[in-house]
């Protein structure tokens, strides 16, 4: 199984790192390019899941109600539901499918960066390059310092996961447009449960930057630079796919707030 983990991601994923160091001098411009390069590849896979993830929210205030009428029925709710989706051509496991392949690439991605900022032995790197050309040389000292930090240390003024968390949040919320359907729903529910399902989902929207921002903070800078820039790809790939979905309401104020500051 390891054999096949490396032949297939994180050999490959090794090599065009090495070669964009070689090409730029310095490890931390290679883990931006590579982040890119690798999340542009993955479009293809990513796009049919971000379509899936939209057309559910737009189709939620029905699934709502379906979930009202039925709440005493479990089995015709799932049912109805179900019919709902396919009408629509909503197919849940694509969604699936494509977070497993996602977050396979990405751990490979985490593994190869990790081999680089943890200071790895170049010999044992070397067996893993495909081209001679790009092999280390004993006593070659790794280009780690990428602006006012040193990519193999936690930043030291916190710049990176913070902006990461931010990002990160910016991107969750453009992903809740149906934020005042759930609220309408927590509100005239009588038994509660719609303000449970809605407070987790405020909850998560919360939790998963604050997790960035505390894992970015104790591995290594250039893991945090990895997490920033697909982050920012990502946040950048839901606005052309979505568009401001549940940011729209802030961007709204700030427009009418604008103007009395010229």
């Amino acid at each position: 199984m390891s054999l096949v983990w490396n032949t297939l991601l994180v050999h490959p994923i090794l090599n065009i790192l090495v070669a964009l160091y070689a090409l730029f001098g310095n490890m931390g411009a290679a883990i931006v390019v590579l982040t890119v390069l690798i999340r542009t590849i993955l479009i293809p896979v990513v796009l049919p899941s971000m379509k899936t993830m939209q057309k559910q929210r737009d189709l939620q205030p029905e699934l709502e109600k379906i979930k009202e009428k039925f709440k005493y029925d479990k089995q015709k709710m799932a049912e109805e539901q179900m019919k709902l989706l396919q009408k629509h051509g909503v197919n849940p496991a694509t969604g699936c499918l494509t977070q497993i392949v996602m977050i396979l690439v990405l751990i490979a991605l985490y593994n190869v960066i990790n081999k680089f900022t943890h200071g790895t032995n170049l010999n044992e790197i070397n067996q893993s390059i495909y081209f001679a050309f790009l092999k280390f040389v004993d006593g070659t000292q790794i280009n780690t310092q990428f602006l006012y930090m040193n990519l193999i240390k936690p930043d030291p003024y916190y710049v990176l996961p913070v902006i990461a968390g931010i990002g990160q949040f910016i991107s969750s919320k453009m992903m809740m447009p149906y934020v005042a359907e759930g609220e309408k729903a927590a509100l005239v529910t009588t038994d509660r449960k719609d303000d449970l399902a809605y407070n987790m989902q405020e909850q998560m929207l919360y939790m998963m930057p604050l997790m960035t921002v505390f894992i970015g903070a104790s591995l290594p800078a250039g893991i945090s630079l990895y997490l920033l820039v697909t982050t920012i790809f990502s946040l950048v790939q839901q606005y052309f796919v979505s568009g401001w979905g549940g940011v729209a309401p802030w961007i709204k104020k700030l427009s009418t707030i604008a103007p009395k500051f010229k």
